[in-house]
């Protein structure tokens, strides 16, 4: 059942960096000089916890997203936020060596999650400032919240003045609830990202839109779509990020849609948008015990996002 009174006040977390052979909390990150390049790419990517072979698939996206990001180009931080992500996923996250090298972590355990099974963690490049982390729940019968990390850059080259931008990775309200959930959720995000002491906003992952109000939750709170943005159309095969890689009779009884989505405020631009995870599979030689098991060999029914991102 949903909390009929949920905490709406931010609920603090570390943040972790491999050193020393293993995962530790990061400390004093306020001290920390704030990140001149005013721009970083963003990867959003649900991984499905449901579906059976779960570490087969996680092992194979990570060595996607491995691939992926050494084709960023190398001078552009990256951020990537995951949805669905179990104790398991975690575990394999934290073992990456290149996310080792690479990134910091919001989680590695379930210690910060509604759920003990599932929730949302993020990978942030350790070349930006983290100055805050924390979570705030929703009302939700699906134990689902908002993950905020505070960035910090450095202000219009102004020296010990910082701009925040804040990132919010969230996984909305599945399915159909009376009444709806989803409105509720995206408005205490939205209140978040509107805050006047930050300088932009951004809230990215998976938003279940599946409803006719989900077309105009950006509106409704004064954000922006990535996609509608940049030029992109509704009921667009070119923009449906579910679907495509579920078995017919879902795909026959849902349709295709787009769940999955990046809405921003304030003084940033998305430069260019794009799907990804198109057709990623688990190893060829798994493939025949993913069938066995009746699962499909894709890594996840979801397609990602990566967006190219400015401060302004």
């Amino acid at each position: 059942m949903a909390d009929p009174k949920p905490d709406h006040t931010p609920r603090p977390q570390p943040l972790y960096q491999f050193r020393e052979n293993s995962w530790w909390q990061t400390i004093d990150r306020n001290t920390e000089k704030p990140t001149n390049a005013p721009l970083f790419h963003l990867i959003t990517w649900n991984i499905d916890c449901q579906a059976q072979g779960g570490n087969l698939r996680m092992a194979a996206a990570l060595r996607y997203l491995e691939q992926l990001t050494k084709e960023a180009p190398p001078a552009v931080p990256i951020v990537l936020f995951l949805q669905e992500m179990t104790l398991s996923d975690l575990k394999l996250i934290q073992a990456a060596s290149w996310i080792q090298a690479q990134y910091n972590l919001t989680d590695i355990d379930t210690s910060n999650w509604q759920s003990a099974y599932y929730g949302t963690a993020m990978l942030i490049d350790r070349r930006l400032t983290v100055n805050s982390v924390s979570r705030i729940r929703y009302k939700t019968n699906m134990q689902r919240d908002g993950l905020f990390v505070d960035l910090a850059f450095a202000r219009d080259g102004i020296a010990g003045e910082q701009a925040i931008v804040r990132l919010c990775n969230t996984h909305l309200e599945s399915l159909v609830a009376v009444p709806p959930l989803r409105p509720a959720q995206m408005a205490i995000v939205a209140k978040h990202l509107h805050d006047p002491a930050i300088r932009a906003g951004l809230v990215a992952g998976d938003f279940n839109a599946i409803e006719p109000f989900d077309r105009t939750l950006h509106l409704d709170n004064g954000l922006k779509d990535a996609y509608l943005e940049l030029g992109g159309q509704e009921d667009n095969d070119e923009g449906y990020t579910w679907g495509q890689q579920v078995h017919s009779e879902l795909r026959e009884r849902f349709g295709c849609s787009r769940m999955d989505k990046i809405f921003y405020c304030g003084r940033m631009r998305v430069n260019s948008l794009q799907r990804i995870g198109m057709d990623v599979k688990v190893e060829d030689s798994k493939t025949a015990v993913m069938r066995s098991w009746g699962t499909m060999e894709y890594v996840t029914d979801h397609y990602g996002l990566m967006a190219d991102i400015t401060v302004e």
